[in-house]
């Protein structure tokens, strides 16, 4: 089988959440079949006004349906990784072509998170745009495939399609056995500097990490520009890491208090595979089956923060939890999602 996949988010960079998902389906893809790349930049501002004028959710636009014109005849199944093609879907659908099409969030309720609450005309413009798309996209798409039960469902009311298939969210496996550090114990906060980790990650050190029995450590790219408002004596501001094993082996253990978001957490995944004892969110732990309790706990305040990370601290000895490792393993390791793909392309 020949495929063209086709992402907003390349298959080399793997900086941020969407882009490790959208490795892992390429990664996937590649065990079963032939797969070409087309990546899709992210352009200027004059570009992506231009998407916007013809009608595309940029970066997407009209050269880009054109690119595929080019080159349609030489495949067999196109996967469109990402929900915001719909003009080309709708298009290579009428091409008699086989079409995966996998939703990393349901976008329209994205758009929330991506510029915040409150309205404004470029919001309402994008919220516009990716509700035409999506709905192509879903409408004209051989197989939707979504990470959680909740996209499945909001996707299938939404654009009145059949219930996506589920594929959870699966990371390559990068654990190395580390010992802890001599430093004092840390609760661990981290991820990419975005607008969801920023008011997060703002207000646990805020509101929850001055009454932690421990210090609490900002790890992530671009959380540097936090350096000098958030450093205290109960607070670290590190910024970049290079060395993700050591990191999260010193760390005592790991919060995830987002309160907005889509699809599945990446970090959430990355902390099981680590073997840490993980304090979420509701938010933070949608789309895992998992004992909440014997992983960390369940946080969707700041006394439910402080409470459950003080009263592990006070009567746990290791910083590993083998429970979160065996989770990982047996449901978000990336054989999990070799044997879906397999069944998707009819190779199992």
């Amino acid at each position: 089988m020949k495929i063209l996949f086709i992402t907003c988010n390349g298959v080399e960079d793997a900086a941020f959440g969407g882009a490790k998902a959208s490795i892992r389906n390429y990664e996937m893809l590649q065990k079963y079949a032939d797969v070409d790349v087309m990546t899709v930049l992210k352009k200027s501002n004059l570009a992506s006004a231009g998407s916007i004028l013809q009608g595309y959710f940029p970066p997407v636009s009209r050269r880009d349906l054109r690119e595929v014109k080019k080159c349609l005849s030489r495949y067999d199944c196109l996967f469109f990784d990402g929900s915001h093609f719909g003009n080309i879907v709708k298009y290579v659908a009428g091409q008699e072509k086989d079409i995966i099409c996998f939703f990393h969030n349901c976008e329209y309720d994205y758009i929330d998170v991506r510029f915040g609450e409150r309205d404004s005309l470029k919001k309402k413009i994008y919220r516009r745009l990716i509700a035409r798309q999506e709905r192509l996209a879903a409408q004209f798409a051989g197989c939707n495939i979504v990470f959680t039960e909740r996209d499945a469902e909001r996707i299938s009311l939404l654009y009145g399609v059949e219930r996506p298939q589920i594929i959870p969210l699966t990371l390559k496996d990068v654990y190395e056995k580390r010992a802890p550090g001599e430093g004092e114990r840390e609760c661990l906060l981290f991820g990419p500097l975005g607008q969801a980790n920023e008011k997060a990650f703002g207000w646990f050190v805020k509101e929850v990490s001055p009454w932690l029995h421990c210090r609490t450590k900002v790890a992530g790219k671009g959380f540097e520009v936090h350096r000098s408002d958030w450093s205290s004596k109960q607070v670290t501001v590190q910024g970049y890491v290079e060395d993700l094993a050591q990191l999260y082996a010193d760390a005592a253990c790991v919060a995830i208090p987002l309160l907005s978001g889509g699809g599945m957490k990446i970090k959430t995944a990355e902390g099981l595979m680590f073997g840490k004892y993980i304090f979420g969110t509701d938010e933070a732990f949608v789309g895992y089956e998992l004992d909440f309790d014997r992983t960390g706990g369940k946080c969707n305040s700041a006394s439910e923060f402080i409470e459950s990370i003080n009263t592990y601290l006070e009567h746990q000895k290791s910083y590993f939890n083998d429970y979160s490792r065996q989770v990982y393993e047996e449901k978000y390791s990336l054989r999990v999602s070799e044997r879906e793909f397999g069944r998707l392309l009819g190779a199992d």
